[in-house]
């Protein structure tokens, strides 16, 4: 009998995928049902980006051919990575162009662009003061009234509801316009992307 396990669902609430699931979702994956193989393949997409580096950082390391074959298991579910991609839009709470302030650093700035978790290595992660979740979003932010850039985690930001423009010199660069508080983003791609 095939039970429908439906982890993606789960996921979805939450938001941050948990990587302690991943060895659990790998044996599922040569499972018997396909009903299971494809709920493994919407969980482990879910990841989304950060699939690759969890899976390089497993107690277990992988070889290189057991990696191979987990993306090519993936590429047969394009259903299931159009549902986690859609999560993962949905986790992303800022916007490009949209003004946010720092919770503990109080800066206020504006959202130049959005990475699903954190793509930043390991060093700089670590030598932050604070190291908040890697699995959620992480936004690339002007900081008003200075030239500095910052990354910051989703949970470390929050709405600025001053509506003010931000001075800083690549505000030009990134924006066309500034309209009710928002910022118009325009086609120049973040240098990181």
């Amino acid at each position: 009998m095939d039970v429908a396990i439906k982890p993606f669902a789960i996921i979805k609430e939450n938001t941050v995928s948990d990587h302690t699931q991943i060895p659990h979702l790998l044996r599922l994956i040569d499972d018997e049902s396909a009903t299971v193989r494809k709920a493994a393949a919407e969980a482990l997409l879910a990841f989304g980006s950060s699939l690759e580096l969890a899976l390089s950082q497993l107690k277990e390391p992988l070889e290189e051919s057991q990696v191979q074959k987990i993306r090519n298991f993936l590429k047969g579910y394009p259903e299931a990575e159009s549902s986690a991609h859609d999560a993962e839009a949905d986790a992303s709470i800022f916007q490009p162009g949209q003004l946010v302030r720092h919770r503990r650093y109080n800066y206020r700035g504006v959202v130049v662009a959005t990475d699903l978790s954190c793509q930043a290595d390991n060093d700089w992660y670590f030598s932050n003061r604070t190291q908040p979740d890697q699995g959620q979003p992480w936004y690339h932010v002007l900081v008003h009234d200075s030239d500095q850039m910052t990354y910051a985690a989703q949970t470390s930001l929050e709405e600025d509801p001053s509506d003010e423009q931000v001075v800083h010199p690549l505000v030009s660069h990134f924006f066309s316009d500034f309209h009710d508080g928002q910022y118009i983003r325009n086609d120049i791609p973040w240098p990181f992307e």
